[in-house]
């Protein structure tokens, strides 16, 4: 039989034990993190450095209802360009089709911005961007989904947010080829978009605004994806922590 003495040695040998299994897992959590911290900082720097030719976002065919800062505005009809409210709180989305964490938080918070731009509260801007073409094996996929989405913004303004959807719906991984053109043409008929505008969206008409717009995003703060600004600011996870069910809802909230 053990005395009090060992039993108590046990209960703090246990204790150190689970002490040390919640550092470790703290550790990784941090670590994991901070590599996609590191990974989205890295493609933006990426693109920078190799795109020493940038247009600027005045001297660009850009999509109809765009602004100048690169994004897509979308009101209370759902619709790109329509029910623009000046007095609605702006909330502007950096994100790359191919970043997953980007359907991450599409997946946490897209029902909550729906609802709070169906009711008139915010008005989303939307900014498809390009800096994980690295990743895509010289595809260049992200700038091909980014100006697919310009496509769509501009020729089939109704399908805009159905299309983003079923974009990273069907995200491919980092590290593979991406979607081909034909392949991003189907996703865009299956989300509601005419088959001829879905079919013209490999002549990259809209190329050069996506190199504009990306690099227009780096001037503006932004330092990879997803990034979330709010009236002109960008919201840090350390004020809102974006990625917990609820929590930019409340905070787009209490701004009212």
């Amino acid at each position: 039989m053990s005395t009090k003495n060992e039993r108590a040695a046990q209960a703090r040998a246990q204790a150190q034990k689970q002490v040390a299994k919640k550092e470790r897992t703290t550790t990784v959590v941090i670590v994991a993190v901070s590599l996609v911290v590191l990974a989205a900082f890295a493609g933006l720097v990426f693109f920078i450095v190799n795109s020493s030719k940038v247009p600027t976002m005045a001297d660009v065919h850009k999509p109809a209802g765009s602004d100048l800062t690169g994004g897509i505005p979308i009101g209370a009809s759902g619709v790109v360009g329509e029910d623009i409210d000046p007095d609605a709180i702006r909330v502007d989305l950096y994100l790359d089709f191919m970043c997953p964490i980007c359907k991450q938080f599409e997946a946490v918070n897209g029902g909550d911005l729906n609802e709070l731009r169906e009711s008139g509260d915010i008005v989303v801007y939307y900014h498809p961007i390009s800096i994980l073409d690295r990743a895509s094996n010289g595809t260049e996929f992200s700038t091909r989904a980014a100006n697919a989405a310009g496509v769509v913004a501009d020729k089939a303004p109704e399908s805009y947010l159905l299309f983003s959807d079923a974009m990273f719906a069907n995200q491919p991984a980092e590290g593979t080829n991406g979607l081909d053109d034909d392949a991003i043409a189907a996703i865009a008929v299956g989300a509601g978009v005419p088959s001829d505008v879905a079919d013209g969206m490999k002549d990259g008409e809209f190329t050069k605004w996506v190199i504009a717009a990306t690099d227009q995003a780096s001037k503006d703060g932004m330092t990879g994806t997803p990034t979330v600004m709010v009236n002109g600011e960008i919201l840090e996870q350390e004020q809102v922590a974006y990625f917990q069910e609820g929590a930019l809802k409340t905070y787009l909230e209490s701004l009212n």
